[in-house]
């Protein structure tokens, strides 16, 4: 493949750590970014939309909108369009990209898959683009000046709706330190896994037979028939957990059988 990739960039070592704490990379959760991809076509008339971020090996697809299945949603960044788009916070607009050096001999604008593009860069509040929203079309293209307002705009919704959910995750995490400090003044020599399985059983989740074992063990529970029954020491832990609890469960994709616990315990230990 004759198509060179950009140049590394000299904020790319801040860059790469706010995409880290964006905490979206490599999960599926397209429901959440479709409505962007979707809008997106809709102002521009573009037969394709999608919107990733790019870390230092790929680019990660969150959700798209005409694209082929088989191009899939993990592309090396080296063979992407949007890393192009990296360096500036400015949208990257190239009405016939067999006419642009950067990308006429990319394989999608070789055989016509794509011949118009516009990466519309997703800019943190501290300057840094994570990534793009983009459209694409077989056909050479222009956009007026009102639709590229449009999607500037529509992008910039899509940088908030990542900064909010950042935001939550690091709520979580806040809560979920507080919760296991509060667990291991009252409960001595608990483990980590031990006190999932508290918060499992204070969030109504399914409890194996050795959960059930352990919350005996550990006086948070009593048998009760074939049923466990919280005891008094249990509900008086419960209830000074309570408020950090609510906030974990109120965060959307975080609740009910959704609410991964393992998951939180691995990012806020680092492992």
């Amino acid at each position: 493949m004759n198509f060179k990739p950009a140049p590394v960039l000299e904020n790319e070592t801040e860059r790469l750590k706010a995409v880290d704490r964006t905490g979206v990379m490599y999960l599926d959760q397209d429901d959440l970014y479709e409505i962007f991809c979707f809008l997106a076509k809709e102002l521009t008339g573009c037969s394709l939309s999608w919107t990733g971020l790019i870390d230092e090996k790929n680019q990660y697809c969150l959700a798209n909108d005409g694209l082929p299945k088989e191009i899939g949603k993990i592309l090396p960044r080296q063979q992407t369009f949007c890393q192009y788009a990296l360096s500036r916070t400015e949208p990257l607009i190239v009405e016939d990209m067999q006419k642009d050096k950067r990308f006429k001999n990319h394989p999608f604008v070789e055989d016509g898959f794509i011949k118009f593009y516009g990466g519309f860069p997703i800019v943190t509040g501290d300057g840094y683009t994570l990534g793009t929203l983009c459209v694409g079309d077989s056909k050479v293209k222009k956009l007026s000046k009102k639709k590229v307002q449009l999607m500037i705009g529509l992008t910039a919704k899509l940088s908030y709706q990542l900064q909010i959910q950042e935001n939550f995750r690091n709520k979580n995490a806040e809560n979920l330190i507080v919760i296991l400090e509060k667990i291991s003044k009252k409960i001595d020599n608990i483990s980590t896994n031990e006190t999932k399985v508290i918060l499992k059983f204070f969030l109504d989740h399914t409890l194996s037979k050795s959960d059930n074992n352990l919350l005996i063990e550990k006086k948070i529970a009593n048998k009760f028939g074939d049923d466990l029954r919280i005891t008094e020491f249990g509900n008086l832990l419960k209830n000074d957990l309570s408020l950090n609890i609510g906030v974990l469960k109120r965060v959307k994709n975080l609740t009910s059988k959704d609410f991964n616990l393992t998951k939180m315990f691995e990012e806020i230990s680092g492992t």
